[in-house]
């Protein structure tokens, strides 16, 4: 489990380092030519939409990003806050994952009925991304810890390293994507959005966590628990 003590510096650690690559580089850098995930295969995770509440916040950052076809913000009915992410980006059905059953079987036993609590929701900046991250309640921690201590015990804990290669696992952040920017670093309106909100609270959210099937934005989602 991490202290909050803990997640509060990861999320100031990741906007400072932004905030000085920002400052080291004025532009936007190189284009990127692939996408962040494949555009159309879906990937198993959890966790869950957000729902309305954050519509008010990506019709902001839409404003900001001024029609900017580099910019990918958060669609409303995507808009989702991730519990714990087994998979990158594999498949095109559920029938073409193995292994589900021990999957549902585990995942059913740690979450079932649970609801994650985020609170203190902010702003944090990573060179080409905007993230909206907060605070997990304690039952949520010791809940996504036991769910990942059994995964990682069975065959699908080579898919979970595949999907965090160079992270802690679990991750640090509970947070939830709400641009992607399609070069190395976002454009001045964009930097600019992001100061002028970093130090706003976003409130809090309770969400029940569902065992997915999913597009990387959750506007395709197919519940599997």
């Amino acid at each position: 489990m991490h202290a909050a003590a803990m997640i509060q510096k990861a999320y100031d650690d990741a906007t400072r380092r932004t905030l000085d690559e920002w400052n080291a580089h004025p532009d936007t850098g190189v284009i990127r030519t692939e996408p962040f995930y494949h555009p159309t295969r879906l990937a198993i995770t959890s966790g869950n939409r957000a729902g309305p509440t954050m519509a008010g916040l990506l019709s902001a950052l839409e404003t900001a990003a001024k029609g900017d076809p580099l910019a990918d913000v958060a669609p409303p009915t995507g808009m989702h806050f991730t519990f714990f992410c087994m998979t990158q980006a594999l498949y095109d059905k559920p029938e073409d994952a193995e292994g589900m059953a021990e999957l549902t079987g585990i995942f059913r036993k740690h979450c079932d009925g649970h609801i994650m609590h985020i609170q203190d929701l902010r702003l944090i900046a990573l060179p080409d991304q905007l993230l909206l991250a907060g605070f997990p309640d304690e039952q949520s921690q010791r809940v996504r810890q036991l769910l990942v201590n059994d995964l990682m015990k069975t065959p699908w804990a080579e898919k979970i390293r595949e999907r965090f290669p160079r992270t802690e696992i679990p991750q640090v952040f509970w947070h939830s994507t709400l641009l992607r920017y399609s070069a190395q670093y976002l454009p001045e309106p964009l930097r600019v959005w992001f100061r002028d909100n970093q130090h706003k609270s976003f409130g809090s959210l309770s969400l029940p966590v569902k065992l997915v099937m999913t597009n990387y934005n959750w506007t395709e989602t197919l519940t599997l628990a």
